[in-house]
């Protein structure tokens, strides 16, 4: 028999007292929990099979190609800085608030600069060594990965776009929003928000406010919950992190989603 648990506690519980001798968790859930001290003293075991390779990313509309690029830009930048040593200098951290209103202009060193390239992220967040294949930087090893597909939304006029947003553009509407702030959503799994995808929210901010990290607004979202691609639609808010990548979401709902910025492993973990 099997039994659903709807939080990483409810799930540990059920293993712990015997409801079950198996669960399939995420694996990021796991660090720094006292299930990993146990698996560490070999109480427990961790398959070293994975279930789904999920790519998490943020999203967009996709009638603005200028603001997607801009998001896609500042994941590739924590990339590079690692490629090329960059890493998180507050004294190079300009932080002075000015948001540019030419694409071009951006400067996306000051997401490295400001919260720290992709390695430094990852470890700060999930410890070191704690990275699998997927997660690494690509140095000449094959890195082929199938995009997932289905039916996850409803019919194609579920989302009906804001016609301000699409007659002013993404950018320029974080610009004339009182207070200069970025609105990103964030996608909560297990009742537990993943902080790469936080992250993520105050890199973008880093290169849209020229150094200003901490210049965004936080909305949490359930994982599948069509709410979360709602407020994107309606332009509540401006980008949501964390969501898996979907081709149908892609191509025929009106969303774009960036490069992906973490691979999730969903594994089982056995007594």
């Amino acid at each position: 028999f099997y039994r659903i648990g709807f939080s990483f506690e409810e799930m540990i519980a059920m293993m712990f007292n015997d409801t079950c001798n198996v669960i399939g968790v995420e694996e990021f859930s796991i660090f720094d929990s006292e299930l990993e001290k146990l698996i560490k003293s070999g109480e427990y075991v961790l398959g070293n099979k994975s279930l789904t390779k999920e790519p998490l990313s943020a999203v967009t509309r996709n009638e603005d190609r200028e603001w997607s690029d801009i998001v896609t830009w500042a994941i590739r930048a924590l990339i590079q800085g690692e490629m090329n040593g960059l890493m998180r200098n507050p004294q190079l951290c300009n932080n002075d608030t000015i948001l540019e209103s030419n694409s071009t202009r951006l400067n996306y060193d000051q997401s490295v600069y400001c919260v720290g390239n992709y390695g430094e992220i990852f470890n700060r967040r999930f410890g070191e060594n704690k990275r699998s294949s997927m997660n690494t930087i690509n140095k000449g090893s094959p890195m082929i990965y199938s995009t997932p597909l289905g039916n996850i939304f409803g019919t194609k006029n579920d989302f009906q776009v804001m016609e301000e947003v699409i007659d002013g553009g993404v950018l320029k509407l974080v610009k004339s929003r009182k207070g200069d702030v970025l609105r990103c959503g964030v996608v909560v799994s297990f009742d537990d928000v993943n902080i790469t995808s936080v992250d993520y929210c105050h890199v973008l901010a880093a290169a849209l406010f020229n150094g200003d990290f901490e210049a965004v607004e936080f909305l949490t979202f359930r994982e599948n919950d069509d709410i979360a691609y709602e407020s994107l639609s309606h332009g509540i808010i401006d980008a949501l992190a964390g969501a898996v990548v979907n081709f149908e979401g892609d191509v025929d709902r009106g969303f774009s989603y960036s490069t992906p910025y973490y691979y999730r492993d969903k594994e089982s973990s056995v007594e």
